[in-house]
């Protein structure tokens, strides 16, 4: 009985202990990834799935933000700790005798703006001025043209850019 009393007591401190600040509540506004759809280049009206997609990037180590898949949209995040971040587009096709890579790399460069949300959810950056730059790879490039919607990404609502194909 006094076992059952001393965890209770236990219990009863550890929730006690929490305030409503340790806990960042699930609708909070925290730093919004980067909208891209992709659409046709001979219609660029109508949206264009992209078979085998992925997508890497070596600001940390290389790491795969998107292992390959068929979409027509993403949400990729920027990197908040430098005003460029730079993603491997990387579409793979396979056919009966080959398998086929073409690596199309962007360049993202835009200014970040740093706002402190809460204590527990602790800050969101918003990115402004954002600009595109297709390295080019003469005819190899997959992607033919990046059209830029909006220039600062402060929510994840609409679409931010749109790449044709």
């Amino acid at each position: 009985m006094i076992k059952r009393i001393i965890v209770l007591i236990l219990i009863i401190f550890a929730f006690k202990g929490c305030t409503k600040d340790d806990i960042c509540p699930e609708g909070t506004a925290t730093t919004p990834n980067l909208i891209i759809t992709f659409n046709d280049i001979v219609n660029p009206a109508n949206r264009k799935q992209v078979e085998g997609l992925s997508i890497v990037t070596n600001y940390a180590d290389t790491l795969e933000v998107l292992a390959r898949t068929t979409t027509d949209s993403i949400a990729i995040p920027l990197n908040i700790n430098s005003d460029t971040t730079k993603y491997k587009f990387i579409r793979t096709t396979i056919t009966t005798t080959d398998t086929i890579r073409n690596v199309d790399s962007i360049v993202f460069v835009y200014q970040r703006n740093n706002s402190y949300v809460t204590r527990a959810c602790g800050f969101k950056t918003e990115f402004d001025n954002l600009d595109t730059t297709l390295e080019e790879e003469g005819t190899e490039n997959w992607i033919q043209d990046i059209i830029t919607i909006r220039d600062t990404i402060n929510d994840e609502n609409e679409a931010h850019l749109t790449i044709l194909h």
